[in-house]
């Protein structure tokens, strides 16, 4: 009973907070304003009341520091840390890792109590000075991909450093503890070689679990991207074990508490190149389907890609998974659509999970001019569906960490290279007269900066540091 009314205050408390009983996290990728046309994707694109909190992906590391990766972060940190101003009910977190990052700079930085705390501390000046909310852990994995299985343990203590810290710099800057969530895997053999669920399940505000990419064109059958349930009276181990009904269940199984797990939805499917005349699921394939127009990557379609293809595909229910399929020719697609994003909201909510992820925002018929079923279709339907409260009240506050050239130091001007940044490179600048502020130089516009309480400028990891 004890845990039932603990579990039953935190939903209460969650929904006073935000308007529903869930959470629907939305992940933002920094190489989406890289697509041509149509497919471009920029802060100014996404929907400010659309999400309970965004995640922007990704941030490296240097010298065990969090850092930039794309030369215009800082710019986009603006843009999209500024939607607060219009949804003042909005979280935004920075997401450190990511595929591609791999495990070898994460191995090196937690291999002692030293690095830790040099990240550490670099995330919570970076966190503060770019006006973000909290911090999102994406490590693929701990103890896998070239990290040894100590990891596993480390990867803890990190989590536990990291909520420490966030606790005893919120209290002594009165602000708002920073939030701290992790991306973590859904196929059983990297939860058990990465993760102490029930550990990281007292610390972590929130767990984001990528039930997706369960199959793709890596396999050598054609399979679902994100199946609901396995295929019934399927002996092979992984199609029983790889799918969100698992996945999700054998994290709360394992110790992660119900409502700090968020069920991984995929704006994306995976294509397929056919080997034979078999056109179900399991059938024989050779490899990745044809690249999207707007995404470029071979077997990898975005939700208003596969809109285009669908015309003149045979499409199909895979009522026993609960998700859609399509084949035309020799190519064929596992996907989401409206309905499976239905099916699975409905079994989140029956199974009283705590919300949604989605990855990602701009792979989604973000403006509705693809799919023919309005802005944002597919995150739409969550966000109804779970009940997201449709009232966007702009902040009293301004949000964003930046003020017009005119009113910077030295400035005056009227932009374009004006004020303290006039005939400087971009960068980030210390002010000679106070050690407490810096300076962000874009394209010669100037945003003044401010670190945290008791915090000051330090140039040599440009960022901010106890002093």
């Amino acid at each position: 009973m004890a845990k039932l009314l603990l579990g039953t205050a935190v939903i209460l408390l969650t929904c006073l907070e935000l308007g529903s009983a869930y959470r629907l996290v939305c992940y933002f990728t920094n190489w989406s304003q890289y697509r041509p046309g149509p497919g471009k994707y920029l802060p100014e694109n996404v929907d400010p009341c659309l999400c309970t909190h965004l995640i922007y992906a990704f941030a490296g590391m240097k010298e065990n520091q969090i850092s930039t990766i794309e030369w215009n972060d800082v710019t986009l940190y603006h843009s999209l840390n500024g939607l607060k101003n219009k949804n003042g009910n909005l979280k935004t977190l920075l997401s450190v890792g990511g595929w591609n990052f791999g495990t070898q700079k994460f191995t090196a930085m937690v291999s002692s109590a030293g690095t830790r705390q040099i990240f550490i501390k670099s995330v919570i000046s970076f966190l503060r000075g770019y006006g973000f909310d909290g911090l999102d852990i994406d490590w693929e994995y701990p103890g896998s991909r070239g990290s040894p299985p100590q990891d596993k343990l480390l990867y803890t203590v990190l989590a536990q450093e990291l909520m420490t810290a966030f606790e005893a710099e919120g209290k002594s800057s009165g602000k708002p503890r920073l939030l701290l969530s992790a991306a973590v895997a859904g196929g059983k053999n990297n939860i058990d070689t990465g993760y102490e669920i029930p550990q990281l399940g007292q610390v972590l505000d929130f767990f984001n679990v990528m039930t997706y990419d369960f199959f793709g064109p890596w396999s050598h059958a054609t399979g679902e991207n994100s199946p609901l349930y396995p295929l019934p009276n399927d002996k092979n181990t992984l199609n029983i074990d790889y799918n969100v009904n698992f996945a999700m269940n054998y994290w709360k199984d394992q110790g992660a508490p119900a409502e700090k797990l968020n069920v991984g939805f995929p704006t994306y499917g995976h294509t397929f190149r056919l080997s034979s005349s078999n056109t179900g699921v399991g059938a024989p394939a050779s490899g990745p389907g044809l690249a999207g127009p707007y995404t470029r990557q071979a077997g990898f379609l975005a939700y208003y890609e596969i809109c285009t293809f669908l015309k003149g595909a045979t499409m199909k229910w895979n009522a026993p998974q609960m998700v859609p399929y399509a084949y035309k020719g020799t190519e064929w697609l596992g996907y989401d659509n409206v309905e499976s994003f239905k099916d699975k909201m409905e079994w989140l909510k029956k199974n009283n999970f705590g919300g949604a992820i989605v990855w990602d925002l701009a792979l989604d018929d973000f403006s509705g001019t693809f799919c023919n079923q309005g802005p944002y279709p597919l995150i739409n339907t969550l966000h109804t569906g779970l009940g997201i409260s449709a009232a966007c009240v702009p902040s009293k506050t301004t949000l964003a960490p930046a003020v017009p050239p005119s009113q910077a130091p030295g400035g005056g001007g009227s932009g374009g290279g004006s004020g303290f940044c006039a005939g400087k490179a971009n960068g980030t600048y210390p002010d000679p007269k106070d050690k407490n502020k810096f300076y962000q130089c874009i394209n010669g516009v100037t945003y003044v900066e401010q670190c945290a309480a008791g915090l000051v400028f330090d140039p040599s990891c440009v960022c901010c540091n106890w002093a």
